[in-house]
């Protein structure tokens, strides 16, 4: 999912360490790390306002959204994705944030959420839908990324399998793993 409207604006940080993130957080930022990329590119300590977090992860954007992040003081917008975020296990609070650099011409391999939809034939007649895989992973361009794979169960039958290999995405995402892997069955 490519978002190019959407542009996170992001410090860099001198401090890094411990006590430093502690301070950031007191004044409501929240420290983050750019890394990835072409090879030559380093990592970036940066830091991120917690309201611009929030706004971003409220709209959905923390899982395969490619988006901008513009760093005060460059004039580079690199796209990026959301890699990693920690929590505080107690408080269930912002503590970090891990950002990786896409290149829009490198495929990725992330994994996208499948989500079934209709009332399977089997269901009708006493059966139960079970579905096995919640997830699966792809490889695509940033740009093709899906959102989810929907996959419609209504044609299922009593004992009908639904495998990986019965899924059409189309030629511009590929599924990575074993085409014999069951998604769903009655």
């Amino acid at each position: 999912m490519l978002q190019e409207n959407v542009v996170v604006e992001v410090e860099k940080r001198v401090e890094t360490g411990k006590n430093a993130c502690n301070r950031l957080r007191a004044k409501d930022l929240i420290p983050a790390v750019l890394y990835g990329g072409h090879s030559g590119a380093e990592s970036l300590p940066l830091s991120v306002p917690r309201k611009s977090l929030l706004d971003l992860f409220r709209k959905g954007l923390h899982q395969n959204a490619v988006f901008l992040v513009h760093v005060k003081g460059a004039d580079e917008k690199p796209h990026v994705m959301v890699r990693d975020v920690m929590l505080s296990p107690l408080r269930r609070e912002l503590l970090h944030v891990d950002f990786v650099r896409i290149l829009l011409d490198r495929k990725l391999k992330v994994k996208v959420p499948v989500e079934t939809f209709g009332t399977a034939v089997g269901v009708k007649l006493g059966g139960l839908l079970d579905v096995v895989t919640r997830e699966l992973e792809v490889e695509c361009l940033p740009a093709d990324i899906p959102a989810a794979i929907r996959v419609d169960v209504s044609e299922l039958d009593a004992d009908s399998v639904l495998r990986v290999a019965d899924l059409k995405l189309g030629e511009k995402v590929q599924i990575l793993g074993d085409p014999d892997r069951v998604v769903a069955h009655i």
